[in-house]
């Protein structure tokens, strides 16, 4: 299944990491990602352009809560309302994805 990841608020500590650290999970230009940010503090929500895997999602909203971010999955549905999927081949394939780095993060280390 694949979602889009809705952010609709931002209550967080420090700015200017949560806008690092979204510029690199969603991939925008700093000055955008600064806009962003600066929306949702002032409570504007925002949406990723672009479809995400269930895998990735489940990874990065962990990860975007833990940086004050409210998160939430939006499943891509059909006309019919049966969820349409994604492609095993997503826009996140082609380049090495900061949600696969991130996960590294989330495992115990022995």
């Amino acid at each position: 299944m694949s979602c889009f990841l809705m952010i609709n608020s931002w209550n967080g500590e420090d700015q200017l990491t949560a806008t690092e650290k979204i510029a690199r999970v969603f991939r925008l230009d700093p000055e955008e990602a600064d806009a962003v940010v600066d929306n949702l503090a002032n409570g504007n929500p925002w949406q990723f352009d672009h479809q995400v895997s269930d895998r990735q999602s489940q990874i990065a909203e962990p990860y975007l809560q833990s940086l004050g971010f409210d998160v939430e999955r939006i499943p891509v549905m059909t006309d019919d309302g049966m969820d349409m999927g994604m492609p095993a081949e997503d826009f996140t394939e082609s380049k090495p994805s900061f949600f696969g780095k991130i996960k590294n993060l989330f495992k115990r280390k022995n």
